[in-house]
């Protein structure tokens, strides 16, 4: 185990408990992502460390057996992870998400395998998903006034961060996401035992991959499956997770109680999101 690791550890528990803004439930949730060893201890280092793990997930995972003038691997020949695709399935059942599009919407910039494909564009798509979306819903709404400003509300309601704390807690794609975080050894070491920093789950980044992440599984939904499903995933797998109290983000209170007519009109948020909106109860 790690130093980086044993040093988050001992320093996790106080940090996290003072912070105010975050429910006990987000918080246990946070604590369990950030104790998995994976994510501090790479487990597929660069190309150059040939570890048996980086083999099997890194093109240039033959060099050390052919040499160092050996071809990288064709993308087209690497295998997923079927656990990205079953993650998926699960959370948004009884949709079946396409292995290698699973893997690269749960893989950041910011891992190594990311050579092979990370979530960067489709994150890009799935966030004029989430917008249209949600201007769709507020300029239909009845509750709509002059006064509201369309920026701040889609600011205030799907920032990256919120996305990344309330939905992307969520659908637990901590558990499954390939990231690095972005503290070094050096500054873990420097808040150990200190209370400074308040929610070191934004601090070494969760939220922000988890917020690019959840648009990157939105955008995945609109491709593979069309917009009529990404629709209803948006009014019931996204926006109830939204309604917060008005004060850390998420959707303004005046517009809560049509955000569940709607979820409960296409049919709950265990939905299946592949029946017409029409034949559900």
């Amino acid at each position: 185990m790690s130093r980086s690791l044993s040093v988050l550890r001992s320093s996790l528990s106080p940090l996290v408990a003072s912070s105010s803004r975050c429910s006990q439930g987000t918080r246990g949730y946070a604590q369990a992502v950030l104790r998995k060893k994976s994510i501090f201890d790479n487990p597929h280092h660069t190309p150059s460390n040939h570890s048996s793990s980086s083999r099997k997930d890194s093109p240039w995972g033959n060099r050390e057996k052919f040499g160092q003038d050996a071809q990288p691997t064709p993308l087209w020949q690497l295998k997923p992870d079927p656990q990205f695709s079953e993650h998926l399935n699960a959370v948004f059942n009884p949709l079946e998400f396409n292995p290698e599009a699973a893997r690269r919407c749960l893989t950041h910039a910011s891992h190594p395998t990311a050579v092979n494909g990370h979530n960067q564009g489709m994150s890009f798509l799935g966030r004029r998903v989430l917008e249209t979306y949600l201007h769709l819903y507020l300029s239909s709404s009845k509750h709509l006034k002059p006064t509201h400003d369309f920026n701040q509300i889609t600011n205030w309601t799907i920032g990256t961060y919120t996305l990344g704390q309330h939905v992307g807690s969520k659908w637990g794609l901590g558990r499954v996401m390939r990231w690095v975080p972005t503290l070094s050894k050096d500054r873990l070491r420097s808040v150990e035992g200190k209370g400074e920093i308040s929610q070191l789950s934004r601090v070494v980044g969760l939220y922000k991959v988890q917020g690019d992440a959840v648009a990157a599984v939105m955008g995945t939904i609109f491709q593979q499956f069309g917009g009529s499903v990404a629709l209803r995933a948006f009014h019931t797998r996204v926006l109830p997770n939204l309604l917060l109290d008005g004060k850390n983000g998420g959707l303004p209170l005046v517009f809560h109680s049509e955000a569940r007519e709607i979820c409960n009109k296409m049919g709950g948020s265990e939905s299946d999101l592949t029946k017409p909106i029409q034949e559900r109860a």
